[in-house]
């Protein structure tokens, strides 16, 4: 096991010095790489939504109107 990417939660500071406990030749907080892969992945998000076609704006209140028109039967 060469590293363990995850984010800067203190539960994963317990978990990796564990693994470094039980695992040999694993040097746990040494080998733990936090936040780099997420923030990748925000980035790599960001710049993709640049290349998504436009998407048509709803009218305010409308999903509301639908749904309180459901399930009510008028008698």
């Amino acid at each position: 096991l060469l590293s363990i990417t995850c984010d800067n939660a203190s539960p994963n500071d317990v978990m990796m010095q564990h693994l470094g406990d039980i695992l040999p030749g694993f040097e746990g907080p040494k080998n733990r790489m936090q936040c780099f892969a997420h923030i990748i992945n925000l980035v790599a998000r960001s710049l993709l939504t640049s290349f998504d076609p436009l998407k048509k704006k709803k009218k305010k209140g409308s999903k509301r109107k639908e749904r309180q028109g459901q399930g009510k039967r008028r008698r």
